[in-house]
């Protein structure tokens, strides 16, 4: 990741609302865990590894974030991603899930990225017993396509998916 060379006030204010910089899905699903869960949260991709376990650190951000948590929530009840999670079978999960949408211009200047981050609170799907931290980055949608629209379609499918899963 990086943020690119900033030349200009314009330049500044561009990255203040996320553009002029690049992240991975992975470093964003980092900043969604760390405003859900109030710590820094390092990915555990194995729990264990020549018979010991991994070790894994937090470390608490000592931030207000109870607004930010709210705004989240408000996305997805009502806000820019509320849309894709309407259908019946996810309605009453919305409560639960917490998101951000983004779409930034592409560098191609045609095409759009669409972004979706958030969690899943422990409880909120059968069987879930963590807070499960999220990032979709759709590249290449169309004008009109965003994150709300796009990105946070791809969450809802998999929920709904994994819904009709564990149902058989």
């Amino acid at each position: 990741s990086q943020i690119d060379p900033l030349d200009s006030l314009a330049d500044v204010r561009r990255m203040a609302i996320g553009l002029r910089m690049q992240a991975t899905p992975l470093q964003m699903a980092r900043v969604a865990a760390a405003v859900g869960s109030g710590r820094v949260v390092t990915p555990r991709l194995i729990a264990q590894l020549a018979g010991q376990r991994s070790v894994v650190r937090t470390e608490l951000l000592n931030v207000r974030l109870d607004r930010v948590r709210a705004g989240m929530y408000d996305v997805v009840k009502h806000g820019t991603a509320a849309g894709v999670f309407k259908t019946p079978a996810l309605k009453r999960f919305v409560p639960g899930i917490a998101g951000k949408t983004g779409t930034a211009p592409h560098a191609d200047g045609i095409h759009n990225n669409a972004w979706f981050i958030g969690w899943i609170e422990p409880g909120t799907l059968p069987g879930q017993t963590r807070r499960l931290a999220f990032a979709v980055m759709v590249s290449h949608t169309f004008e009109r396509e965003t994150g709300g629209s796009r990105a946070a379609a791809v969450v809802a499918d998999m929920l709904l998916r994994h819904l009709d899963e564990s149902s058989r």
